[in-house]
């Protein structure tokens, strides 16, 4: 079985300790700490892992996204993603947690082109690897969705990506949300050979990301047929994205429940 999670990022709107008791008295077991959240909270890293602490949860830690680009073409920008992802390093060793979700870098314009930004993706992992050798924090890199300035969306990217990287430390945050942009995810899951850290589970359609998992479309994702393909070589954390600015916490209720029979259905 999966250890249930989720991201606080899909309750965002409620302050860090009430998100925290709320996904406690839900049932999940575990958290991803979402870096804006913790931006937002104004509360320091041991007040952080008190609140973790008392809440026994397992827990893990996502980048803050917003602004933020690692292959940017203005140095400036790059420079001051790489510190900032070098200080959510620190931040995670500070209060325990072992894996850190990064996005990748994408384009700056859509005048640029994605080869010529694959030598400083790969460089800038591996000074993020070098740092990550320093507080002993795993990383997992996710693969994007599929839309405009993301180059890092098909396994044979995201694959490529963490082979020339070529560290211990680096792996796979595995979005099947962002699969589903791609390809059938069954079959994206097929031709992934390098470590997986972390899944991010959420339903979705061909045109929109993170759905609620009662959601209804033709063309939404067939979770029993992909967690059993999964737990074939995956046996970690998964993180539920899914969100529905009207009502977030009766989605995180739905998501709860559906994530829990999808694990019971799994295992029979």
């Amino acid at each position: 079985m999966y250890k249930i999670a989720t991201s606080t990022d899909v309750i965002r709107h409620l302050p860090f300790e009430e998100a925290l008791k709320f996904i406690h008295d839900t049932g999940f077991e575990g958290v991803e700490i979402w870096m804006g959240h913790v931006h937002q909270s104004g509360l320091s890293a041991p007040e952080i892992k008190g609140l973790l602490d008392t809440f026994q949860f397992d827990y893990q830690v996502h980048a803050d996204v917003r602004d933020v680009n690692l292959t940017s073409i203005n140095p400036g920008i790059r420079k001051e993603s790489i510190r900032q992802t070098k200080e959510t390093l620190e931040f995670c060793r500070d209060i325990g947690a072992e894996l850190l979700t990064l996005h990748p870098g994408r384009m700056s314009s859509s005048k640029d082109k994605p080869e010529d930004l694959w030598p400083v993706q790969i460089e800038t992992f591996k000074e993020i690897a070098g740092h990550a050798e320093k507080t002993g924090v795993k990383i997992g890199i996710e693969n994007m969705e599929k839309r405009p300035k993301e180059f890092i969306n098909t396994a044979a990217d995201i694959c490529r990506l963490i082979k020339a990287v070529d560290h211990p430390l680096i792996g796979l945050t595995l979005d099947l949300a962002h699969c589903h942009s791609v390809e059938d995810v069954e079959e994206y899951i097929r031709k992934i050979d390098v470590p997986v850290f972390n899944v991010h589970i959420s339903q979705a359609n061909h045109e929109k990301m993170h759905l609620p998992f009662n959601s209804s479309s033709r063309d939404l994702i067939d979770f029993e047929a992909v967690l059993h393909t999964l737990s074939s070589t995956y046996f970690g954390m998964i993180v539920n994205e899914s969100y529905d600015g009207k009502d977030p916490e009766a989605v995180l209720k739905e998501a709860f429940h559906a994530m829990d029979h999808l694990n019971r259905e799994i295992i029979k």
